[in-house]
């Protein structure tokens, strides 16, 4: 378990950590890209909702 945490430790000190202007376009990045899915996310489900309608209705008037 001491050999893990060493290791643990020595692993953190080689890890090139992002300075604070890296941080911050990558986050704006995530952020973005998250939205842009988001936004298409919704979008199919508008229209898949909107298809289920119209076939519900279909099939009602055949009925």
């Amino acid at each position: 378990m001491v050999e893990f945490f060493k290791d643990f430790v020595a692993e953190c000190k080689r890890v090139v950590w992002p300075n604070k202007e890296e941080l911050t376009r990558l986050t704006l990045n995530v952020l973005g890209f998250s939205i842009i899915v988001g936004i298409i996310i919704y979008i199919m489900d508008f229209v898949v909702n909107g298809g289920i309608d119209i076939i519900e209705k279909l099939v009602q008037g055949l009925l």
